[in-house]
C-alpha cells in the first residue's frame, strides 16, 4: 500500500472513530456484539457481557440522557410497551422465583432503553449513525468468520471431518448462533448495499454476507430461512419496485452461498478422503420426519398453562420450572406462546398492539421516501425484512431468549427507530415533565438492580464455567439444568 493510500486509511479510521463518539448509545451496543463474537465462549459469559452492557448504558443514561429516555413511552405503542411491563412485573411478584422472574422484565426494559438510546443517536447522525455501527457489527462478523477458514483448512490438513461446529465458534448451541443470524444478516445485506461499487470494502462485505448464508445452510437453519424467505415476500409486496436492489443483493448473496457450499462443503472434502457435508438432504430429511423438531410436545404442554393462568401467567423466565420434566426445552421457542404463558395474555395483547404501531409507522415512513433516494429505499427494505424475519423466526425459535439474539433484536430496533425518527422529524420535542423524569429514573434504577440482584451471585462461578453445586442440582425441576438465564441454574 503506497504511503498516499495509507495516510487516507488512517484519517479514514479516524473520522469514524470519531463519528462513532457522538453515537456513544449504538457504537456500545454494535461493540458488545462484537466483543460476545470474538471473546465470550458460551452462552454464560455471552450474558455476563449483556448485563454489564444494560447495566453501564443504564448508569451512562441516568447521568447524560435522561430527556430522551423520558419519552420512551410516549404515544399509543408507548403506552401499550408500558402496560406490558407493569403487567409482567405483577406476573413477577406472583412466579415461584420472584428474583429470576424480574430479571427477564428488568433485562427487556434495558434493552428496549437501550434501542431507545441507540435510535436516539442514528436519528441526529443520519445515514452514518446507521452505517458506521454495522460497519463495527460486519468486522466483528468477518473475523468470526475468519475462525471457519482457519478452522477448514486445519481440518483438511489434519484429515478431520467438517463439522457445524466449525461454523459456531463461542455458542454453547447452534442455534444460539443461528438466532444471531437472524437479525444481523438484513443489516450486512444493507451494508452491502450502502457500501459504493468503487469501494475494495463492498467486496469484503459480500464475500462476509455470503458466508453468512453458507452457514444458514451448512447448520439447517430453518427457523432463520423462513423467517428471511417471509421478510422478502413482504418486501416485494410493500416496497414493490423500491426493494429491487436490496432483493438483487440478497439473490446475489444467497446464490453465491449455494455454490461455495457445494464447492468448500461437498466437493473439496472427498478429494482429503473425507465425507462431504449433506445439510439439504440432512434438513429435508428431518423436515419429513417431525416437522417441527418436538416443538409441538412443548406448546402441548404450554397451552393448558395459558389456561391455567390466562391473566398473569406462571411468571417471565418460568416455563423452565413447568416443563423441566420434559427435558427437551427451557422455553416454549414460540415468542406468543412464551409471553402468553409466562406474562399473561393481557400483556401478550399490549405487546401485539405496540408491535403493530411500530411497523405500520415503519411503512408509512417508507412509503414517503422519494424514488430517487436509494439509500433510504435500502434502509427501508432491509428494516421491514429484518422486523418479519425476527417476528417469524422467533414463532419457532428462542431469539427473544439467548443473549447475544437478544442484542441483536437490540440493535437492529434501534436502527428501525432511528432511521424513521431521522426521515420523519418531529416538532421539537418539550422537556417531560419533573414527575415523569423521576419515575423514568426510578424505573431505570429499579431495573438496574433487579438485573444485578438476580446475577451478582452467580457470575464468578459462571464466568469460571463451574459445575452447579448440589444445593443448585437440587433445585432444578426434575434434574433438568436448562433454565433460560444460565445454562445450568435453578429451574
Amino acid at each position: 500500500m503506497s504511503e498516499t493510500n495509507r495516510s487516507g486509511s488512517l484519517i479514514h479510521a479516524e473520522k469514524g472513530a470519531r463519528a462513532l463518539q457522538k453515537m456513544p448509545f449504538i457504537a456500545c451496543l454494535s461493540l458488545v456484539i462484537c466483543v460476545n463474537f470474538l471473546f465470550m465462549a458460551g452462552h454464560d459469559r455471552q450474558r455476563i457481557a449483556e448485563v454489564l452492557a444494560l447495566t453501564g448504558a443504564g448508569v451512562f443514561a441516568l447521568i447524560f440522557r435522561s430527556h430522551t429516555y423520558a419519552r420512551m413511552f410516549k404515544g399509543a405503542a408507548g403506552q401499550a410497551l408500558a402496560a406490558f411491563f407493569i403487567l409482567g412485573a405483577v406476573s413477577s411478584t406472583l412466579a415461584f422465583m420472584p428474583r429470576y422472574a424480574f430479571f427477564e422484565v428488568a433485562a427487556f426494559f434495558m434493552l428496549y432503553l437501550f434501542s431507545t438510546l441507540a435510535g436516539d443517536d442514528i436519528a441526529r447522525n443520519g445515514r452514518a449513525g446507521i452505517t458506521l455501527p454495522i460497519q463495527l457489527v460486519a468486522l466483528g462478523c468477518t473475523l468470526h468468520a475468519a475462525h471457519f477458514v482457519f478452522a477448514y483448512y486445519t481440518d483438511l490438513s489434519l484429515h478431520l471431518p467438517i463439522t457445524v461446529d466449525d461454523f459456531t465458534r463461542g455458542f454453547s448451541n447452534i442455534r444460539f448462533f443461528n438466532h444471531t443470524q437472524t437479525s444481523l444478516l438484513p443489516l450486512l445485506l444493507l451494508l452491502c448495499c450502502l457500501t459504493s461499487r468503487e469501494s475494495k470494502g463492498r467486496w469484503l462485505w459480500l464475500a462476509v454476507t455470503t458466508y453468512w448464508w453458507m452457514a444458514l445452510y451448512a447448520t439447517s437453519a430453518r427457523g432463520t430461512l423462513i423467517g428471511i424467505a417471509a421478510g422478502c415476500v413482504v418486501v416485494a409486496l410493500v416496497a414493490r419496485q423500491r426493494a429491487m436492489p436490496y432483493l438483487r443483493v440478497i439473490g446475489l448473496t444467497a446464490i453465491s452461498a449455494v455454490v461455495a457450499y457445494y464447492i468448500l462443503l461437498v466437493a473439496i472434502p472427498p478429494i482429503f478422503d473425507l465425507e462431504g457435508m449433506s445439510a439439504f438432504s440432512d434438513t429435508l430429511n428431518r423436515t419429513a420426519a417431525d416437522p417441527t423438531s418436538a416443538r409441538t410436545y412443548l406448546w402441548e404442554r404450554a397451552l393448558p398453562l395459558i389456561v391455567q393462568h390466562p391473566w398473569l401467567g406462571v411468571g417471565p423466565m418460568h416455563f423452565a420450572h413447568h416443563a423441566g420434566d420434559m427435558h427437551i426445552g427451557a422455553h416454549p421457542h414460540d415468542w406468543l406462546v412464551q409471553i402468553g404463558l409466562e406474562w399473561g395474555l393481557p400483556a401478550l395483547l399490549c405487546l401485539f398492539v405496540a408491535i403493530g404501531l411500530g411497523l405500520r409507522a415503519l411503512v408509512r415512513a417508507g412509503l414517503r421516501v422519494p424514488a430517487g433516494d436509494t439509500d433510504n429505499q435500502a434502509m427501508f427494505a432491509a428494516l421491514l425484512l429484518g422486523a418479519v424475519a425476527i417476528l417469524v423466526d422467533g414463532l419457532v425459535s428462542g431469539i427473544f431468549v439467548m443473549p447475544q439474539s437478544q442484542l441483536g433484536v437490540a440493535l437492529y430496533l434501534g436502527c428501525a427507530l432511528g432511521w424513521q425518527r431521522h426521515l420523519t422529524p418531529a416538532a421539537p420535542q418539550k422537556v417531560p415533565h419533573r414527575a415523569v423524569r423521576l419515575l423514568m429514573k426510578a424505573s431505570v434504577v429499579a431495573a438496574m438492580v433487579a438485573i444485578v440482584a438476580a446475577v451478582w451471585v452467580d457470575v464468578p462461578a459462571k464466568w469460571r464455567g463451574d459445575d452447579p453445586t448440589p444445593a443448585q442440582r437440587a433445585a432444578n425441576t426434575g434434574n433438568v439444568l436448562s433454565p433460560r438465564l444460565w445454562i445450568a441454574g435453578f429451574f
